[in-house]
């Protein structure tokens, strides 16, 4: 008896959006892309690339115009003392404050987290990769 395997799955190649070329987005800049109905923030931190939802979920302010800076952490790997972290990762949103990491997209202080999208760069330019 010969048993049948499934077939293969096909990937869906992922759409690309040009988010600008990479020399004209240097280190510390950020652009907004509108990809259809999403607002997505891409940031280059020391020149890597990352893009998160472009909207704050407490009051949809708009992230692409928070700051970059580091926080302040306390937990059992700092022996609980305080202790400088992240510096140059943590996306202060502009609206009230609340802070991301811009790595992951997690919120820092509470269960939150904002949609994350991979970017590359290609022939010279970022790219969104949706």
């Amino acid at each position: 008896m010969t048993t049948a395997l499934p077939p293969a799955r096909q990937t869906r190649r992922k759409r690309r959006i040009t988010v600008a070329a990479a020399a004209d987005f240097p280190p510390g800049s950020r652009v907004e892309v509108q990809a259809g109905r999403a607002v997505i923030a891409v940031f280059n931190v020391e020149g890597e690339y990352f893009a998160l939802h472009g909207r704050c979920p407490h009051q949809s302010a708009p992230l692409s115009r928070g700051r970059l800076q580091g926080t302040v952490i306390c937990n059992a790997a700092t022996c609980w003392e305080t202790e400088w972290a992240f510096d140059g990762e943590i996306l202060v949103c502009p609206g009230h404050g609340m802070e991301y990491h811009v790595r992951s997209g997690k919120a820092i202080g509470y269960d939150l987290q904002l949609r994350t999208y991979e970017v590359v760069v290609e022939d010279g330019h970022v790219m969104l990769l949706l």
